[in-house]
């Protein structure tokens, strides 16, 4: 099976890299040291908004009556086990990208959890796309229904939901995969093979 990123990493992560960081210069003054709460990586305030977002719109239409609820709790069914995992191994990474991208030295031990983490996605990431597919089914029924129904918060729901997913498979999860990278590539310059 073909792998969703190429094998050569080192390429991508100098281009990016070099891209970023004179994008990101100026915030070196300012970007936090690490994005960490009691030794934990944490995840950027703007996705963990958004996830509590999405889920409270989510459990509310779960108690919505007719095709909108029934539709709500199968889209439910197959997202929460799916927004566990992104956030265990997919999203912490991302916590770090301000610190990485203006050039500002990590902690080790938040390096090597999210090295951990950025590893465990790229094994587990044709897996998280599979789940795309079935979350993609059930947000499209629960668009149908909202839409039958004139239920327009919650149709409005499955577009932040489409848009969402989109948004993870083309920026968050390769950008959660090129940290592990950069953070690699960092430690084999700061202690070279012998």
């Amino acid at each position: 099976m073909r792998h969703p990123f190429p094998r050569n990493t080192k390429a991508m992560i100098l281009a990016f890299v070099a891209l970023t960081i004179p994008q990101f210069a100026f915030a070196q003054s300012r970007a936090p040291e690490t994005s960490m709460d009691k030794g934990k990586i944490q995840i950027p305030k703007s996705v963990q908004a958004e996830h509590k977002e999405i889920h409270a719109t989510l459990v509310e239409a779960t108690k919505a009556p007719g095709r909108v609820g029934i539709a709500a709790r199968k889209l439910a069914e197959v997202l929460d086990p799916h927004f566990v995992r992104e956030e265990q191994i997919a999203l912490p990474p991302l916590g770090l990208l301000a610190s990485l991208a203006a050039g500002i030295p990590l902690p080790e031990k938040a390096a090597s959890e999210a090295l951990g983490m950025s590893d465990a996605l790229r094994s587990e990431l044709p897996r998280m796309l599979e789940e795309h597919k079935a979350i993609h089914a059930a947000v499209e029924q629960l668009h149908l229904a909202a839409r039958a129904e004139h239920a327009t918060k919650y149709e409005q729901l499955a577009e932040q939901l489409a848009l969402h997913a989109q948004t993870e498979e083309e920026v968050l999860y390769p950008a959660a995969v090129l940290i592990g990278g950069i953070i690699r590539a960092r430690q084999q310059t700061k202690s070279p093979a012998r």
